[in-house]
């Protein structure tokens, strides 16, 4: 009989992908469960502090995953973040996964690759209409900068409108977080996507 919750964990370590907030961040993978798993998260360009994932997870808490050497895909839900000595680790738990995955990873990815495209934010009742450029598109977001400063009147909740011709895109987003350190860079979720 096991006595020891413990013996349902493997020690195993495994490079990875976790999908978070329109970035792409890569991981190494420790103690894993038929539950979940604990990954040490490499810094990326927006989420590069704990406090940065638990901003982002108190928004949506939902990632998508790939451990490279199980082959696994699929959701995941971000039950803790942890800043410690080695890094920021993250307590992952398993919500919809398959495994043998490691070719459907690749075609999910290209949906989230790096494109450039411009396009126009409307808020306010269409008041206000402010040009942006994307840096990075997904099938639940879309990362961009804004071409000019309107900072002030975008904040992390705000729903927007989003148009872009050049992406095939009219879709309702919401602003998930919003860096203005170097230009104002936006992380927009979408709730409603139509063509455009």
């Amino acid at each position: 009989m096991i006595q020891n919750r413990k013996e349902y964990r493997k020690t195993f370590t495994s490079s990875g992908q976790l999908y978070m907030a329109g970035e792409l961040l890569n991981f190494i993978g420790y103690d894993i469960s038929v539950k979940g798993i604990q990954v040490e998260i490499l810094p990326g360009t927006f989420l590069s502090e704990a406090e940065d994932f638990e901003k982002v997870i108190r928004e949506n808490a939902t990632a998508e995953i790939f451990v490279k050497d199980l082959m696994l895909t699929g959701e995941v839900h971000v039950a803790w973040v942890n800043k410690s000595e080695d890094g920021i680790m993250l307590g992952l738990e398993f919500r919809d996964v398959i495994y043998n995955a490691e070719k459907l990873w690749h075609k999910r990815r290209y949906y989230r690759k790096h494109k450039k495209a411009i396009g126009t934010i409307i808020h306010n009742d269409d008041s206000l209409r402010i040009a942006f450029e994307s840096i990075n598109v997904s099938t639940d977001g879309i990362m961009v900068y804004l071409k000019e400063s309107a900072s002030h009147d975008l904040y992390t909740g705000v729903v927007v409108k989003i148009l872009s011709l050049e992406l095939d895109i009219k879709a309702v987003a919401k602003v998930a977080w919003i860096d203005s350190k170097t230009r104002t860079t936006l992380g927009l979720r979408y709730l409603q996507v139509d063509g455009a």
